[in-house]
């Protein structure tokens, strides 16, 4: 489970630093403030924690599910901002809206530099844990950027890399599915096939593709 998480975090470093691309070098430095601040100010609360304690949470189903409705909201606000980004709307409504959307580091950077917090402090034993703190929050203000900026050398293309968050994302929701569910389901499997719910999956499914063709019809006959 721990490797699953581990995974995620990595994943999404990654994507936070692939969306700062497509910012100017000034809002990556602005952008690479906020996890900084956070490291900063946890510093008082990562001395507390031990690597047992975060076994532990790693194995708590209430705090799993917590975090599933953080990592879906999150997901799905790095997904709409690959949408509006491809999009390239000329709308205020877009424009803002897309703003919004690239300016929101996402949810998960937070726990993931705190869980680097706190294993730095394990790692480093007997140095200051003021020094670690500031000196990783110092870091990220100055890697971060110069990462991201790498990053943008290595795809200069803008529609790959947003392929690649959008692509990250999926595989963090799915890897969410995976560390948060556990081995448990929310609901007992029976072995009977509910046939009346199986047709009426089917219908409605019938009944969308119907209308989307003939939406689609209309559409092509009124350009022509």
């Amino acid at each position: 489970m721990e490797t699953v998480i581990i995974l995620m975090m990595l994943l999404v470093s990654l994507s936070f630093i692939l969306k700062l691309t497509f910012m100017r070098p000034w809002q990556m430095i602005l952008e690479a403030v906020v996890p900084a601040s956070v490291v900063i100010f946890s510093i008082d609360i990562a001395v507390l924690q031990s690597k047992t304690q975060i076994e532990e949470w790693f194995q708590t189903p209430e705090l799993m599910l917590d975090l599933a409705v953080i990592l879906t909201i999150d997901v799905a606000l790095q997904i709409a901002f690959c949408f509006f980004m491809v999009n390239n709307g000329v709308s205020l409504r877009e424009r803002v809206v897309r703003n919004i959307l690239l300016l929101i580091p996402g949810l998960l950077i937070f726990p993931t530099v705190f869980y680097l917090l706190v294993l730095m402090i394990f790692s480093f034993t007997g140095i200051d844990f003021n020094i670690i703190g500031y000196g990783f929050g110092i870091g990220l203000v100055i890697i971060v950027p110069l990462i991201s900026m790498g990053m943008k050398l290595l795809l200069p293309e803008r529609f790959s890399r947003l392929e690649l968050i959008f692509y990250l994302n999926c595989i963090i929701g799915m890897l969410g599915v995976v560390a948060t569910v556990n081995g448990r389901t929310a609901t007992v499997g029976v072995n009977e096939l509910n046939i009346p719910a199986l047709l009426l999956i089917f219908g409605i499914g019938l009944i969308g593709y119907v209308i989307g063709f003939l939406l689609y019809k209309h559409k092509i006959n009124k350009s022509s």
